[in-house]
């Protein structure tokens, strides 16, 4: 994530430049408030730049963008309760902009929310951390309290399948796969 925020922060800096060097053209400020009004443009139309590339732009210019992942996934945990091997059916929903990923996962008993998150490359691969804390349905509540949990997601290549690993402060751990909804 450092090595494109130092692009992004290269490419704003650029484009101020553009920005600044147009306005002063089109302009030909004679005064102090004439440059400071040109300033004034070029700060305004790099916000605009920078939010909308923030939450969308990112998607379609591949130089300088973490992987995409899909909106959805439906995927498998795989898990052991009292030494027996289980498996649970989970929904994934997906929010991301190019600086967050937010997660929330949806299980019979219980859902989750993403309290941190980040995409890294590890060996050529990329890798999505993160963790979160559960919020289990009222009725199961005494079994299966409150928790907070980290899962290592590696992503393939479409970002289309991905596999990991979850650990939780209950001490439980597991294997979990998800699959983009259109990939079944």
């Amino acid at each position: 994530m450092e090595e494109q925020i130092r692009k992004l922060t290269k490419l704003v800096i650029w484009l101020s430049i553009i920005v600044f060097v147009i306005c002063l053209a089109f302009r030909r400020p004679i005064t102090y408030k004439g440059y400071f009004s040109c300033i004034e443009s070029t700060v305004s139309v790099v916000t605009v730049f920078f939010i909308m590339y923030e939450r969308v732009l990112w998607r379609y210019i591949p130089w300088n963008r973490p992987p995409v992942l899909r909106k959805s996934y439906s995927g498998v945990i795989k898990y052991l309760d009292k030494d027996i091997p289980k498996e649970k059916h989970i929904d994934i929903k997906i929010k991301q902009t190019f600086f967050s990923v937010c997660i929330e996962t949806k299980t019979d008993i219980n859902s989750s929310y993403t309290i941190m998150s980040s995409i890294v490359k590890e060996h050529d691969n990329y890798v999505l951390y993160y963790t979160y804390i559960t919020d289990p349905d009222a009725v199961v509540q005494q079994s299966n309290p409150i928790q907070f949990g980290t899962c290592r997601m590696v992503l393939n290549k479409k970002n289309d399948i991905l596999r990991g690993k979850y650990w939780t402060t209950r001490r439980s751990i597991g294997d979990i796969e998800w699959r983009a909804e259109n990939v079944f």
